[in-house]
């Protein structure tokens, strides 16, 4: 048991100093991030809660999405995303999944049933995802259309796609929620669907490249499309669960290389690159929601890699990303990660010790997820050398993971408890990139270890 009395210096910078730091090696995109987002323009960002575009000054938009307020819920996301790619106005409201806690009244009112999304469209509240997407095409047909018209060559191609999506998606659900093992039936049926989408892809290339296109990745062609919208939240996640819970690598795999192809399509989307997650956050909310996913031996490395228990994914120096294995590609460079990481920490400042300090504090309701426990009490004891430790880890994100002479005597147990706490609990989209994530807790990992 550490002592809050016992005698300690503090050495780190302050959030003052390390901000001026971080301000003389940004972008000029980077510094204005905040005022673009809540401008309603720039990138896709999962933060903000106005989207403009290109709208003029004063738009009011016609439309109004409820969503979840990590970014975890898939359904959101499909919504989420063709609003990205049709760029119509729109406001944002964010409320939480029933898993990680009660619905507020006013949402209740809205929908009794408390399910997420729930979207207002043109004054109409509409409660199902898929009823969203197609009211918003119809409210705006002509603007980036997501469907194709009947004389398209890929017309026909929709329905099948989209009873492909939900067979997927069964087999995948059913696969990842049973007892199973390696190379057996469920494993097998989920394998041939997965070709089934592959041959898909193929054949939208295909009948891109005959009508004169260099290539066509997407679901339907050139661009993306309803269809993709509809595939990318489970696609998403199963690239994360299955190689985690199954120990089958879907990134990568030559059995598919044409979802490899529309994955990295989709990368270089802006709707994408803003609203992806990361492995760790979805293998660990999937539970929540699903309920238990049940795992196979061979998945035992992912596991240990994805939730940095390897000794190596979550630690400096960070190994390169093995691509070949089925793990997430960077979407940024090591640079831009570690200041967006360093940026978070300094918007959150003093408070974050607080938060940190919750490992130690007194238990209070827990919620669905185990690491959802917004009501413990922080023992706030030890809130200034917590702080120091979170300013050191600050330092050594713009130090290019230097971690220098750490404050002299912080209480290990609980500086260190405090700064595991808060990596396990490094939220994507929610909190930040995922390239930017995985930098912070390979920094807070070095930063505990020197403590």
């Amino acid at each position: 048991t550490d002592d809050p009395s016992a005698p300690w210096k503090d050495t780190a910078p302050s959030w003052d100093e390390l901000k001026q730091t971080l301000a003389k090696t940004q972008t000029p995109e980077e510094k204005n991030w905040r005022q673009t987002a809540l401008s309603g323009r720039g990138p896709t960002n999962q933060m903000t809660n106005l989207r403009l575009f290109d709208a003029p000054e004063g738009t009011e938009p016609l439309i109004t999405l409820y969503r979840d307020t990590a970014g975890w819920c898939p359904y959101c996301m499909k919504v989420w995303m063709m609003l990205e790619e049709k760029q119509v106005p729109y406001r944002v409201e964010k409320v939480n999944m029933r898993c990680y806690g009660d619905k507020p009244a006013w949402f209740m009112k809205l929908n009794r049933s408390g399910g997420i999304p729930v979207a207002k469209v043109d004054g109409v509240v509409i409660t199902e995802s898929n009823d969203i997407m197609q009211a918003i095409e119809d409210l705006y047909p002509t603007q980036r259309p997501m469907l194709p018209k009947r004389s398209d060559p890929h017309s026909p191609r929709v329905k099948p796609l989209l009873q492909l999506e939900r067979s997927l998606f069964s087999s995948w659900f059913g696969w990842l929620c049973t007892p199973s093992s390696f190379g057996d039936g469920s494993m097998i049926k989920f394998e041939s669907l997965m070709t089934s989408v592959d041959m898909q892809l193929k054949e939208a290339n295909s009948i891109a490249v005959a009508n004169g296109h260099g290539e066509g990745r997407f679901f339907l062609g050139t661009n993306p499309s309803l269809v993709d919208c509809m595939f990318a939240p489970f696609l998403e996640r199963i690239a994360a669960s299955v190689p985690y819970y199954k120990g089958l690598p879907i990134r990568g795999n030559p059995k598919w290389p044409h979802v490899e192809l529309w994955f990295v399509a989709m990368s270089k989307r802006d709707s994408w690159r803003g609203i992806e997650s990361d492995y760790y956050t979805h293998a660990h909310d999937l539970p929540p929601q699903i309920g238990n996913c049940y795992s196979h031996p061979e998945a035992a490395e992912f596991q240990k890699a994805i939730d940095g228990q390897d000794g190596k994914s979550w630690a400096l120096p960070l190994p390169a990303v093995d691509l070949s294995k089925g793990y997430q590609p960077l979407l940024k460079s090591d640079e831009e990660a570690r200041r967006e990481a360093a940026a978070r920490l300094i918007d959150n400042g003093p408070g974050l010790a607080r938060y940190c300090l919750r490992s130690i504090g007194t238990p209070g309701p827990r919620q669905g997820c185990k690491m959802a426990d917004p009501g413990n009490s922080p023992d706030l004891r030890f809130q200034d050398q917590m702080d120091s430790a979170l300013r050191h880890t600050c330092a050594a994100l713009l130090q290019e993971g230097k971690v220098g002479d750490v404050s002299g005597n912080l209480p290990a147990v609980t500086v260190g408890g405090g700064l595991a706490y808060l990596r396990e609990r490094i939220s994507v989209p929610r909190d930040m990139s995922w390239p930017a994530a995985r930098q912070l807790r390979a920094h807070l990992t070095a930063v505990a270890r020197v403590v």
